[in-house]
């Protein structure tokens, strides 16, 4: 039976393995041990023993041997030498410590060789320096007298292959480029499996099994190394060839495991494959070998790669494939957020085709994944002066995007990648760049051009002719104008993007310098129909809108031509002409600005602006239901564009125009309605300018509402226009006062009350009761604060002005009628200087004047005019009036002084009046109207009549004198009474200087001057008496049996002195030389004939006054002039 062979197992012996002899257990000494009992030993342990002695003695005669054969230090550098000539393939020259024999595993013995510099030896430039070089002996070999290299192990060392023949000078890449310094697909297959063969070649050739490499490091240049943490490369036959290993390139750790093998034949077969697995980076200071630095890696994770190569021995191409899968790829660019995912690519190189396919490439990051097949490969025969250049091409039917951050549906998508990489300029193209979805469809090209030491420089085009938003999201990089993306996503859904682009061109040396990308580096347009736009806070969104989203650089720009906002409640708002901008999308906190205009029914406005962050109901009462009219506007906020944006930090304004704006509950108890004007809201206040009509009346209204406890105080003014109408119904008893138009200014102050500023000048302001009066154009203006407590009204701080008139003081109403007024400066007329306090008590007022001067004029007047026009003027109101002036001016320029009046009636009806004066002359004044039962009394007392009756405007012409009246009324009846005068002159009377001057139209056409053949001195007549009997009735005064007597001249007279229609008609005898005529009346019946019987004069002219009382016409009877006394009568005047 024939057994089979075992295979054999290396084992390797490191230096530190090899212990000396007499620290084997073999070399102490046996102990004593109590007996046992004899137990079996197996036959195949005790042969194992007994071989272990004969290796160790055949190792240790070899070693004797050894000695003998004269092999020193020199012999044994030269072997090792020579070893490495034969394994590099080219002479070398080897420097070193002293070497030595050591055991190595299985049969062999080693040769050591410390410190080892290795170089050519046609150069003597050292290519390698290596810690321990370790040549391992055949034992067998040994044994007979010759030297067999069975292994080679290297450590500790550095080794530069750019120092070897054709290390550095290109060679490689020469060998797999083809005559245009293109890398040829065939060339790469060649240079592949023939380094795959020379491997076996190498190991089959020579007795050499084992290369073994630790901690040893391939400078590939003064910045870039391989490092071989540990590596054996071992090989039974010329037909196989096995590399295991563990490496760091570029940093990463990687584990190789390889194997290769060839079938003999006409046409050796050729098998190998190559699997690596690498590992992540370590972190900064943590990589433990003098590799290239792993901080910061663009790509991080890890992955598997794998070749396999195939060269048939029945014919057909070389083949070889590639395949690199990756689980935890992070892909992280400066300046953007790391990109995780798994890659998985399966590539081959076929013989003769001249190309690169790929079959796979599988990118799955998320919930997206990019499926990808193509081919990539030299243009073949370029044309004569074009650039050399590779060609690729890349599609794809089944990819899916699915980004986390995009609320959308998964996109499914077809694409298309095609372009060429020119290696000399280092510019790749992208002539064709095609995406398709369901659809719509995306078309783009772009280049880059990259050097050695900057950042490539990129141009990239884009057109969407036609795509749903939910396909530009999904297919939207994230790195592109994040903070217009972030926005979209957020804020827009549904509706189509057409007839848009991007733009995107970049130098050189310009991508990650920290500096943003500018608006003629980066910029693009979307065209948005049928969207929906969300806007902020809980602001319902905008419907069907169709607008534009434009991006400058970080510059953002999203315009709304129109849409509809529907509210929850079913209410619409139309929106135009919005804007959303982002002035820096690198910015923190990124906060962009929207505009938009609204417009629809009031309920539906104040829903809108009722929703946060606006809320601007949130400090009124009202719903929206409370609102009718049209309304339309702008709409400004800040918009964030990151989570952690508190909204309460945002600003925002709300502009409204209004038409016909109406509240459905008054407001500070107005009503408002007819509202035309707009509000401005921010967070801070509200602002309202409006023409309205407040309880019906005309307004202007501009009003301040503070809506934070930082914002400016409340502020509210209101002019009103009111007219006699709109005066009518709400206070009727102004029209008493006013009439014609004035305007109202009302504004708010601290604490809720209310100025109020009216201007009078366009109407007619009068006092009836003190018959002043302003007319309408004459500028005036009152002023006063309203505040209102409960049924209480204060009118404080009151002014009225006019250019010659004031009113200062304060007012109070109570249930709107006048309960106590208190006016410190009261000036009506130019000169006025006095204080009026008016009091109601009851149903009557309590009136008191005080103070220095008054104009009395407006009041006579009044009173001692009509007296049915007098109590239309004059409210029929209970009055108590006392005054106190000093100085009271009245008509003919009369001043009295000490003024005091007691008065107690009802509007023009004086009930009880005690008033004492003094004229300027010294003069006493009193008047007493009494009144009872039976009707009323009047007494004036005065020792100054003229003063009176110029004071009264009575008559003018009359100086000194004293004056009793005494009249007295039945019931409504007239004042009946007489008047007698004393001691006074009549000064310039121009009608009794034409009296006397003026010559009749009829007669003998003499003058009484010239009858009487003198001149009467008129211009300053002395009278003893005057008396008359008097009536004065409504607007009337009539006078009879009045006569005038003095040393001069003398009259008799009676009539009318004004009646209703303000006529006169007075008729009596005038008598010159009226002490002469006097004496023919005392002679007894002469004086009865000759004089008349009245006034008993003897000469005498008959007159008569008539025509309106402010211009009479005198009329004189001339006959009547020499009919003596008592036949005189006969020609006067009826």
């Amino acid at each position: 039976m024939n057994k089979g062979t075992e295979k054999h197992q290396w084992v390797r012996f490191r230096r530190e393995d090899i212990r000396a002899l007499d620290s084997l257990p073999s070399a102490a000494s046996l102990e004593e041990r109590p007996r046992r009992a004899r137990r079996f030993v197996p036959r195949w342990a005790m042969a194992g023993l007994i071989a272990g002695f004969v290796i160790v003695a055949a190792a240790l005669g070899a070693l004797y041997l050894a000695g003998t054969m004269g092999l020193g230090s020199e012999r044994l550098r030269d072997e090792a030498q020579k070893a490495l000539s034969s394994t590099l393939g080219v002479p070398v020259e080897l420097s070193s410590g002293p070497a030595r024999f050591s055991l190595s595993g299985g049969r062999f013995i080693a040769l050591e060789v410390p410190e080892v510099s290795v170089s050519i030896a046609s150069q003597h430039a050292s290519f390698a320096d290596i810690g321990a070089l370790r040549l391992g002996l055949d034992l067998g070999a040994l044994l007979s007298g010759r030297l067999a290299i069975d292994r080679i192990e290297l450590g500790n060392a550095r080794i530069a292959p750019g120092a070897l023949p054709g290390g550095g000078d290109g060679d490689l890449l020469g060998r797999v480029t083809n005559a245009h310094g293109l890398i040829e697909p065939d060339r790469v297959l060649s240079l592949v499996f023939g380094a795959v063969e020379q491997a076996l070649d190498m190991l089959g050739a020579r007795a050499t099994r084992l290369i073994s490499l630790r901690n040893v490091e391939f400078a590939l240049d003064d910045s870039h190394a391989v490092v071989i943490r540990s590596a054996d490369l071992t090989g039974d036959s010329t037909e196989m060839v096995r590399i295991e290993g563990e490496f760091v390139v570029a940093g990463r750790p990687l584990t190789v495991s390889a194997e290769a093998s060839r079938v003999g034949g006409d046409r050796p077969g050729l098998d190998f494959q190559l699997r690596a697995n690498v590992a992540p980076a370590p972190a900064a200071g943590q990589a433990g070998d003098k590799a290239e630095p792993a901080a910061s890696p663009l790509v991080e994770g890890s992955g598997v790669v794998t070749l396999k190569g195939t060269r048939s021995a029945l014919g057909g191409p070389d083949r070889l494939q590639v395949g690199l899968a990756t689980a935890d790829l992070v892909v992280s660019v400066p300046d953007s957020t790391p990109v995780s995912g798994k890659v998985d690519i399966a590539a081959a190189l076929v013989a003769g085709t001249g190309k690169v396919e790929f079959s796979r490439i599988d990118v799955r990051t998320g919930r997206s994944r990019f499926l990808f097949n193509g081919a990539a490969g030299p243009v073949p025969d370029p044309k004569p002066g074009s650039e050399p250049a590779y060609r690729y091409e890349f599609v794809s039917d089944q990819s899916r995007a699915a980004v986390a951050d995009v609320p959308e549906p998964s996109l499914t998508f077809l694409a298309r990648l095609a372009g060429r990489y020119r290696p000399k300029t280092g510019l790749l193209t992208a002539s064709e760049i095609g995406v398709r979805t369901g659809r719509g469809e995306l078309l783009a090209r772009a280049s880059m051009r990259f050097f050695a030491d900057m950042a490539p420089s990129i141009v990239f085009a884009m057109d969407v002719p036609s795509m749903p938003v939910a396909h530009v999201k999904q297919l939207w990089p994230t790195e592109t104008a994040p903070g217009a993306r972030a926005w979209v996503i957020a804020n827009v859904f549904g509706g189509t993007i057409t007839d848009s682009h991007v733009r995107l061109k970049v130098e050189a040396g310009r991508l990650g310098n920290g500096v943003a990308l500018s608006g003629e580096e980066v910029n693009g347009r979307f065209r948005v129909e049928d969207a929906r736009f969300d806007i902020t806070g809980d602001l319902p969104p905008v419907r069907d809108a169709f607008g534009t989203v434009d991006f400058r650089g970080n510059a953002v720009d999203i315009t709304l031509d129109s849409g509809t906002v529907f509210m929850p409640t079913g209410r619409t708002v139309a929106a135009s002409n919005g804007t959303f901008g982002i002035a820096d999308a690198g910015a923190h906190p990124l906060i962009g600005t929207m505009q938009i205009d609204v417009s629809g029914i009031a309920p539906s406005i104040i829903e809108f602006a009722s929703y946060k962050p606006i809320d601007a109901m949130r400090h009124l009462r009202f719903e929206p239901t409370d609102f009718s009219g049209d309304v339309s506007g702008q709409v400004w906020a800040e918009i964030p564009l990151q989570k952690d944006v508190p909204i309460e930090s945002l600003d925002w304004k709300v502009s409204l125009d209004y038409q016909g704006l109406a509240l459905a509950e008054p407001i500070d108890g107005q009503q408002v309605s007819e509202a035309q004007g707009s509000i401005v809201v921010d967070p801070q206040k509200a602002v309202i300018e409006a023409k309205a009509r407040l309880n019906g009346l005309p307004a202007t209204i501009s009003m301040t509402e503070p809506l934070d406890s930082a914002a400016p105080g409340r502020a509210r003014d209101i002019t009103l226009t009111l007219d006699d109408a709109a005066r009518e119904k709400i206070a009727p008893e102004l029209n008493e006062m006013l009439s014609g138009e004035i305007n109202l200014d009302v504004s708010v102050e601290e604490g809720g009350a209310q100025r109020i500023v009216a201007d009078l000048t366009k109407a007619r302001l009068q006092f009836p009761w003190v018959g002043w009066s302003k007319g309408a154009g004459v500028p005036a203006k009152a002023s006063f604060v309203l505040e209102t407590d409960g049924s209480s009204t204060r009118l404080s701080d009151f002014h009225l002005s006019g250019k010659s008139f004031a009113v200062d003081g304060d007012v109070r109403l109570d249930n709107g009628s006048l309960a106590r007024a208190e006016f410190g400066k009261v000036a009506l007329n130019r000169g006025d200087n006095v204080a009026l306090t008016i009091v109601r008590k009851g149903g009557r007022y309590d009136i008191a004047i005080n103070g220095k001067a008054f104009d009395a004029r407006s009041v006579i007047k009044l009173y001692l005019s009509d007296t049915d026009q007098a109590e239309e003027s004059v409210e029929q109101i209970p009055v108590s009036l006392k005054a106190s002036v000093d100085r009271v001016t009245g008509f003919g320029d009369e001043v009295l002084s000490t003024v005091s009046i007691d008065l107690a009636g009802t509007g023009t009806d004086v009930g009880m009046l005690t008033m004492k004066a003094q004229s300027s002359n010294g003069g006493k004044i009193a008047i007493v109207n009494g009144t009872d039962a039976g009707g009323r009394t009047v007494t004036v007392e005065s020792g100054d009549a003229g003063a009176v009756l110029r004071f009264l405007n009575i008559y003018e012409y009359m100086q000194g004198g004293t004056i009793n009246l005494a009249l007295a009324a039945q019931g409504k009846g007239p004042l009946k009474g007489q008047i007698d005068a004393r001691e006074f002159r009549i000064v310039n009377e121009p009608k009794l200087r034409s009296l006397v001057a003026t010559a009749p139209p009829e007669g003998d056409g003499r003058s009484l001057n010239e009858a009487v053949r003198r001149d009467i001195d008129v211009s300053k007549a002395h009278f003893d008496r005057g008396y008359a009997m008097v009536e004065k009735g409504d607007g009337y005064l009539s006078i009879d049996r009045g006569i005038l007597r003095g040393p001069v001249i003398g009259a008799t007279f009676r009539g009318q002195l004004y009646d209703t229609k303000g006529n006169i008609g007075i008729a009596g005898t005038f008598m010159p030389a009226y002490g002469f005529n006097r004496l023919f009346a005392e002679i007894p019946l002469l004086g009865q004939i000759l004089g008349n019987g009245r006034d008993r004069g003897l000469i005498g002219i008959t007159f008569k006054l008539s025509g309106n009382a402010k211009s009479p016409q005198l009329q004189v009877n001339p006959i009547s002039v020499i009919a003596p006394g008592i036949f005189r009568s006969i020609f006067e005047f009826r």
